[in-house]
């Protein structure tokens, strides 16, 4: 188990390097941007009936829908696991460099997935 000081000193290390630093910054921008999109259109498309749809099959049509306020819960839960990947890569880096690349690209291709869910989920409330 690290201590607070040992995970600052990782988290740090890992910061002076330019490309997890970076990558990190544009993920978050991204991330924080997509979602605050996202969060203003569904809550708008949401207003008159107070629900959203949340899962479309193809095969099935529309099997889910919430009630407006579960927008919040469904948003919030993948940024807050994204933010969490970023920092256990930054808190691996110094022991296992590659686990924390890999941590921060696991968090980039989560990051696209996810904007594009957003999309399509903005889609089928249209």
């Amino acid at each position: 188990m690290l201590t607070w000081d040992e995970l600052r000193f990782n988290t740090k290390f890992a910061w002076e390097n330019p490309f997890l630093k970076w990558l990190s910054i544009v993920l978050a921008v991204i991330l924080i941007a997509v979602s605050i999109i996202a969060t203003v259109r569904l809550i708008q498309l949401g207003l008159p009936s107070g629900y959203v749809v949340t899962h479309y099959t193809v095969y099935l049509g529309i099997d889910q829908m919430l009630p407006l306020p579960w927008v919040a819960a469904l948003l919030c839960v993948p940024i807050l696991v994204i933010f969490g990947t970023i920092l256990l890569g930054f808190t691996l880096f110094r022991q296992d460099s590659l686990a924390g690349y890999a941590l921060l690209v696991l968090a980039a291709t989560s990051t696209v997935i996810w904007s594009v869910f957003l999309y399509y989920l903005i889609k089928i409330n249209t």
